[in-house]
């Protein structure tokens, strides 16, 4: 089999080298719209609605030449043998937690979040309600191909739509 996955002296991909190789051509297709001034940046720096909060990708709105209000966020974790659900687990509240802010600090009726573990990819759409509950539903999970056999089973109908 031809590894997707570029392995170098066999020591698994970096997080840098996941979201940059593999899931940056699609995501950023699907949330960058210049039309809009919607840009996705993997930027890796403080978020501005939460300055104790360093996420792995923003999805940001363009003013001018700066970076205006966060729309959304990503987090990213390399596969490991074991699972470590109690990282999973800090990731994901911390999206809630900028899902949260971005909404509030920007007055906006939602916010997109997504968490990349290994190949696999959930995305969670974060809602204010009438009564002021922020909820957090996960809308969509896709498991990305790490081998060229595996490229023809994720370009199906079902996983068009899901990414739609």
């Amino acid at each position: 089999r031809l590894p997707l996955v570029a392995i170098k002296n066999k020591q698994t991909i970096g997080e840098c080298e996941l979201f940059t190789k593999y899931f940056d051509p699609i995501l950023a297709s699907l949330f960058s719209d210049p039309d809009r001034k919607v840009l996705l940046r993997w930027s890796n720096v403080m978020s501005d609605e939460n300055d104790k909060i360093r996420p792995d990708a923003t999805i940001s709105k363009l003013r001018q030449r700066d970076f205006g209000p966060s729309l959304g966020y990503g987090e990213v974790k390399v596969a490991r043998p074991t699972i470590d659900n109690h990282a999973l687990c800090h990731d994901l509240m911390r999206l809630a937690t900028l899902a949260r802010d971005t909404i509030d600090t920007n007055a906006l009726e939602a916010a997109l979040t997504f968490q990349v573990h290994g190949f696999h990819i959930t995305f969670f759409l974060t809602r204010l309600r009438h009564d002021g509950i922020n909820v957090m539903q996960e809308v969509a999970q896709l498991t990305f191909p790490r081998f060229l056999e595996e490229l023809a089973t994720f370009v199906s109908l079902k996983n068009m739509r899901t990414l739609m």
